[in-house]
């Protein structure tokens, strides 16, 4: 089994030690290149422009939901701040900063949500 392994070995190394192996393996290289690069050229501008109109289409859907999530994040805080208050609890100032922030928040990341596809 050694044997084999070391002719092996011995066969592979003169095939690349060879001036026709090197000038081979440099014309399959370039051509491989070349024809990556025709495709790159001609398929991938084409994908990329369709995936950019794609993703700009869901642009109004995507903020008209993050719009209804903020209506949700609003009306769960109201009950959670009137149930606070009947309670109450001592954290109601924090209940309602954080379903104010969050509802800004949402709202404001919906508005600015078509700078990013400009």
């Amino acid at each position: 089994m050694q044997q084999l392994k070391k002719k092996l070995q011995g066969a592979a190394k003169r095939i690349t030690g060879s001036r026709l192996a090197h000038k081979t393996a440099v014309a399959a290289v370039a051509l491989t290149l070349s024809a990556a690069q025709a495709m790159a050229g001609s398929k991938g501008a084409a994908g990329f422009t369709k995936a950019t109109q794609e993703i700009s289409s869901y642009q109004e859907p995507v903020s008209n939901l993050m719009k209804a999530i903020a209506a949700v994040i609003v009306l769960v805080g109201a009950f959670n701040v009137y149930f606070k208050m009947t309670n109450g609890d001592q954290d109601v100032k924090k209940t309602i900063m954080l379903t104010i922030g969050g509802c800004i928040a949402f709202i404001a990341l919906s508005e600015a949500l078509p700078l990013f596809f400009k």
